[in-house]
């Protein structure tokens, strides 16, 4: 399983846990800022295109004013034709809007006419009604500029007689340099369009001329669905320009409305600003406590190292510890419970270690005794045995001897734990070596109806080595080999081979085997096999700690490979001495057995 570190999880914790909700209050801040914006630009935009149309119903109410102070004069209504042509002269110059003045009767007969362009009037006939106040619906005019007409009845009060209207055409010529200084003050685009999306008035007034036509604009679309109210918020993009957002506000005198483009850009610009300012105090925040979070990880994690490497010096062996934990926290109080602990685990061990000594110095001092004692009968020093008598005596030398070398192999592992035990190499033959181990375990093979045979290869060198040690090693492994068969039907066999520049041995029996969970712990202290029978389970646990120390010792290393109820395959490798290249093998034994991984 990949291991992960604490302090990645604590900054993924820290990180989580400042980012979510930054995340979370960002994206609403953001719902909520846009909605909000977009209701201020709403507004911001219908107060600008109502201000625009309430301006351009105020110069058509002034002209209509303008035009009712004319008509509604008495010096206008009975005054000669010549007062009444100065008088309309005298309108067309004060109001540059009106591009024509004229004076009509009830017919709509034109009797007077003044025009910007020319002082010669002319009779035209005139329809609709002239008894009350009018502004009609813009029109295109002769010179293609967009033109609206309005009139006012005459009021005679000192002539009653006289009866007509007073009639001008009020130009929007004008009104394209109020779009213009409109648009200059919204960074946009401001222009009027009437109810068929004619364009009306707009800063470049060649697009007014050409007659333009808006009424698919996404904007105007929406004013002419429903005229009598100002649109909502459009956004859209005319051809390769920018994206806009535009609004469009009624004026009811005309018919048409002011519509206020400005760039989406200039109009999101302070929500970006925003946005761009939280993410970066959010990044700040975010770095800020994920400085504090490793800063605390790393407070955490020292005592937690300290702690670790205490617990693999105990796991090594080494009791001694000494920790330096001082966070006033569970830390330090955990630091000190494992001081505490560390320091029983020495007192323990040191018990423990005085127990196994004074036992084994009580145990070897009278089996010292025992064993000369036993060969002096089967020596027959005192006369000859009966067999039957002869046999037990055999059988008590043989666990005495046992035990002698249970007891040795608890002095020597403490020996070795503690680095007392001194080993004494010299040079021998692995075929002598093992042929005087295997012969001496002969007896008790037989006597058990086992099989027990060395199989050595051709090739082997020299070897340097403590042989007392490397003796009781090979012995121990035949040993467990023979008590963990079955009698009648055990084989156990001593291969010795050449493998590169080592020297393999390996013991092999068919008996239980080693279940495969227990493979890697039969060679720690006081750990034994649970086997299948429990007769056939003796011993300290001892034996393949002994084993193994001793292996390692000598530069080598030990091995096992067991199936259960197929038996199990020791083997261990020592280093030989300079020797030839090895030459043909020449095998002796069951070649099956060679096969076995090792």
């Amino acid at each position: 399983m990949k291991r992960r570190s604490l302090i990645f999880r604590l900054l993924v914790l820290s990180a989580a846990a400042v980012t979510l909700p930054a995340l979370v209050i960002s994206l609403m801040q953001r719902s909520i800022s846009s909605h909000a914006l977009q209701d201020s630009i709403q507004q911001q935009q219908t107060e600008l295109a109502r201000r625009i149309a309430e301006e351009v119903d105020g110069q058509i109410r002034h002209a209509q004013g303008l035009l009712a102070l004319v008509a509604h004069s008495s010096f206008f209504s009975a005054g000669s034709r010549v007062d009444q042509y100065e008088a309309l002269r005298n309108l067309v110059q004060e109001a540059p809007a009106f591009q024509e003045a004229m004076l009509v009767n009830d017919d709509g007969q034109e009797l007077m006419k003044l025009s910007q362009q020319t002082d010669h009037p002319r009779l035209l006939q005139r329809g609709g009604n002239l008894k009350k106040p009018f502004i009609g619906s813009p029109f295109f005019s002769a010179n293609r500029a967009p033109t609206i007409l309005l009139g006012e009845p005459l009021r005679a009060f000192a002539n009653p007689t006289r009866t007509g209207a007073v009639l001008a055409k009020l130009s929007f010529t004008t009104l394209g340099t109020l779009m213009q200084q409109a648009s200059e003050s919204a960074h946009g685009t401001a222009f009027i369009v009437d109810d068929r999306g004619d364009l009306l008035a707009h800063p470049d007034g060649s697009r007014v001329l050409a007659h333009t036509n808006l009424a698919k604009l996404p904007v105007v679309m929406n004013w002419l669905s429903r005229p009598a109210g100002p649109t909502q918020l459009v956004e859209y993009r005319t051809g390769r320009s920018a994206p806009v957002v535009a609004v469009a506000y009624p004026i009811p005198l005309l018919k048409s409305a002011v519509v206020v483009e400005q760039p989406s850009a200039d109009v999101y610009a302070p929500l970006r600003r925003m946005r761009n300012e939280f993410i970066l105090w959010t990044l700040v925040w975010v770095s800020v406590f994920i400085a504090i979070a490793v800063a605390i990880a790393w407070r955490i994690l020292q005592p937690l190292r300290q702690l670790r490497a205490a617990a693999e010096q105990i796991g090594r062996g080494r009791t001694n510890v000494r920790l330096h934990i001082q966070t006033r926290d569970e830390l330090e109080e955990l630091g000190a419970a494992f001081e505490k602990m560390a320091g029983n685990l020495a007192e323990l061990e040191r018990m423990r270690s005085d127990l196994i000594n004074m036992v084994v110095h009580d145990l070897k001092m009278p089996l010292s005794t025992i064993l000369p004692s036993l060969d002096c009968l089967i020596a027959g020093d005192l006369g000859a045995l009966p067999s039957g008598q002869l046999h037990f005596i055999q059988m008590a030398r043989r666990s005495a001897q046992e035990m002698l070398m249970l007891i040795q192999n608890l002095l020597d592992v403490a020996k070795m734990e503690e680095g007392k035990l001194s080993l004494h190499p010299e040079p021998f033959l692995a075929v002598e070596w093992a042929g005087s181990v295997v012969s001496t375990f002969r007896p008790l093979a037989q006597a058990g109806a086992k099989e027990l045979e060395l199989v050595v290869s051709g090739g082997l060198a020299p070897i340097d080595g403590d042989i007392s040690l490397l003796s009781r090693v090979l012995g121990n492994l035949i040993s467990n080999a023979l008590r963990h068969t079955a009698a009648g039907t055990g084989e156990v066999a001593v291969t010795l081979y050449r493998e590169g520049s080592q020297l393999a041995v390996q013991v092999r029996d068919n008996g239980e085997g080693i279940p495969a969970e227990e493979q890697e712990r039969i060679f720690e202290r006081f750990v034994q096999g649970s086997g299948q029978k429990t007769a056939l389970r003796s011993g300290t646990g001892l034996g393949l700690t002994f084993c193994k120390m001793v292996i390692e010792a000598h530069g080598g290393r030990i091995g096992v490979y067991s199936q259960p109820q197929e038996g199990s395959l020791f083997t261990f490798h020592l280093p030989m001495r300079d020797a030839p290249p090895a030459a043909a093998a020449e095998t002796v034994g069951d070649p099956l057995f060679l096969a076995q991984p090792h």
